[in-house]
């Protein structure tokens, strides 16, 4: 066993790390004497943000109404499928979906459903609420016995227990808040989630804690996964050598020169390189490789809760909330998710909610462009392309050959937007 962990740790060495140029944004200045500042809070108080090819506008989609719990205002929906184009053309599209056949397309199989979130959107929130009731009612009609649950990058491991005995009748809404620390581990506006907690409850559906633990997080951003306990480290990485070949692809590669490294620039501007995720000061500014590591341990462990959870529940289905960040591009949670799968039949469907130009553009690289955080932003990009295996990313010419493109990243399965 250890010898495949210092394998995987190797593979992870080779991530190469292409960074992009973010412009826009305004430096936050921190006392240098401070010892402690909580990340989480400054990144709450920012617009998130997210090359590649684009498609203007939306496509005509009849709309859906998914009906509330108090069965007085409905939400309606249109639903989009993205056709990525890996030929030469290099021409994606979106194809509009009816959305009751979006619906039954996700509701009757098993395996997982990430629905990436906008944290600070009721909108968003509202919807993953009534859908977790239309798609719980659908399956109850096609006589589908497996369960249903909703995992939640809201909530830490640690805190399991505490979901358990809410949906169980055992403590209020108010006391699970409470005991999950939300206010200091989450932060982002409890009462837009209220509507998913108590739906939850009512159908009783059962509330998968995904996030890894920030005290094991904040040991991985002060010194790299060596600083981790090897019994905490498998909590999150059941499988090491996939973990390490993972990162090691020209795929994820790509992914990460789109997506982490802009994140990272950005946390670099706004000074919160100098603190770990629970607010702890770092003696040095914290290395992308650091950063990295953080991150993809994030997802690796988010998309590990959910492949134990389906595996324990065969065609049950997993609804994951989670940041659109985290879904996006597939090389976040999704491309995990399948990996651990396997040869199962394990279904992953990716949905972004109400995306923007943003959400589809390395973080900080749109800031200012008119538009960019409207839902009907005049572009969004539907696909990242990749090279293949062979080709040396660093010859500008030879990058931009069609031949020499491997494939392609889409931006999700299906493009929600609420009406």
């Amino acid at each position: 066993l250890s010898v495949k962990w210092n394998l995987a740790m190797m593979l992870i060495s080779f991530v190469l790390w292409n960074p992009l140029v973010v412009n826009g944004l305004i430096p936050l200045e921190q006392p240098s004497s401070q010892s402690r500042m909580d990340r989480r809070n400054v990144l709450t108080t920012i617009s998130s943000g997210a090359a590649g090819l684009v498609i203007s506008t939306l496509p005509g989609s009849a709309d859906a109404a998914i009906p509330k719990n108090d069965q007085t205002s409905t939400t309606t929906f249109s639903a989009y499928n993205v056709l990525p184009d890996s030929s030469v053309n290099l021409d994606p599209k979106l194809q509009a979906v009816e959305p009751t056949k979006f619906l039954q397309s996700i509701a009757r199989k098993g395996g997982s459903v990430w629905l990436g979130e906008h944290h600070n959107s009721q909108k968003d929130h509202q919807f993953q609420a009534e859908l977790m009731q239309r798609l719980h009612q659908t399956r109850i009609k096609a006589n589908v016995k497996a369960p249903m649950a909703i995992g939640l990058e809201q909530v830490q491991r640690q805190f399991q227990p505490i979901l358990d005995d809410y949906t169980n009748g055992k403590i209020s809404l108010e006391e699970m808040k409470e005991g999950v620390d939300w206010e200091k581990r989450w932060m982002w506006d409890f009462e837009n989630y209220r509507p998913i907690f108590e739906t939850a409850k009512r159908l009783n559906i059962q509330l998968i804690a995904l996030n890894v633990d920030s005290e094991d997080l904040s040991e991985v951003e002060k010194g790299g996964y060596a600083r981790l306990p090897l019994n905490r480290l498998r909590k999150y990485i059941k499988d090491p050598v996939g973990f390490g070949e993972f990162a090691k692809s020209r795929q994820f590669n790509t992914y990460s020169s789109y997506v982490i490294s802009p994140s990272y620039q950005i946390h670099q501007k706004l000074g919160l390189l100098s603190y770990t995720i629970n607010g702890e000061k770092l003696d040095d500014e914290m290395t992308f490789s650091r950063f990295l590591s953080g991150r993809i341990l994030w997802d690796e462990g988010m998309a590990s809760a959910a492949s134990t959870w389906c595996t324990e529940n065969p065609g049950g289905l997993m609804l994951g909330l989670v940041g659109a960040d985290h879904v996006k591009f597939l090389n976040g949670i999704p491309a995990r998710f399948t990996r651990m799968s396997g040869t199962k039949d394990m279904a992953c469907t990716t949905v972004i909610i109400n995306p923007t130009l943003i959400d589809s553009r390395p973080s900080g690289s749109v800031a200012g462009v008119p538009g960019a955080e409207s839902v009907s932003a005049d572009s969004i990009t539907l696909q990242i392309r990749y090279l293949k295996d062979d080709m040396d990313p660093t010859n500008a010419e030879l990058r931009k050959l069609p031949e020499s493109t491997g494939g392609v990243l889409k931006f999700s399965d299906y493009i929600i937007v609420t009406g």
